[in-house]
């Protein structure tokens, strides 16, 4: 399959699943982090749904998520240059593929929170294709309709200063919680407060 249409094929499977569960008029997109572009694709088609992006990645014309991210394509000079890009942040996790290390961020973590971090991690993190990162975004983002951004000011992962001009990029209000990327697992009913208040 192209690369060019990895996005809008992730989208179209995402937009099936809910039209087969409810009215896609009491449809919320939520975009978190990578999952920022999958919601773009949905609401760019789907102009009537209301989106919140929570520490997501919102593309750029003519920008993958690695050009957001690193600034580049690290993997341009082969698999192994581009995992070795990211200083260990970054596992290979088979040909293709590519995993956060689970290890690195545990020892990062406050040591009265690190079971609880590991568990996280390995219940919501899996392998990722490096040609869904590398994939350019073609054509602009919706900058209209209902937009919220929860932006998460202690992010080591997504910058807090990325975040907001990522927000201010699709004309976004934007809502702040003190947390880290993992905020579903950080402040989970502060999250959920504000993704009611939001969405209401």
């Amino acid at each position: 399959m192209s690369r060019r249409l990895l996005l809008a094929t992730r989208a179209r499977h995402k937009v099936a699943e809910l039209r087969d569960l409810l009215d896609l008029a009491d449809v919320v997109l939520v975009g978190y982090s990578f999952g920022g572009f999958t919601a773009t694709r949905i609401a760019v088609e789907h102009p009537d749904l209301p989106v919140v992006y929570v520490a997501g990645w919102i593309p750029r014309d003519g920008a993958s998520v690695l050009d957001l991210f690193a600034g580049g394509d690290p993997f341009e000079a082969g698999e192994e240059a581009g995992i070795a890009a990211f200083d260990g942040l970054i596992l290979s996790a088979g040909p293709g593929l590519c995993a956060l290390n689970i290890d690195r961020y545990v020892a990062a973590a406050d040591p009265s929170e690190q079971d609880a971090v590991r568990s996280y991690l390995e219940r919501t993190q899996r392998p990722q294709g490096i040609v869904a990162l590398r994939e350019k975004w073609r054509g602009e983002p919706r900058t209209s309709g209902r937009c919220t951004y929860v932006l998460t000011t202690a992010d080591t992962l997504v910058p807090p200063a990325v975040q907001r001009v990522m927000a201010a990029s699709v004309g976004a209000d934007v809502v702040e919680i003190d947390s880290d990327h993992g905020v579903f697992r950080e402040q989970p009913e502060r999250l959920a407060e504000m993704l009611v208040a939001t969405t209401g």
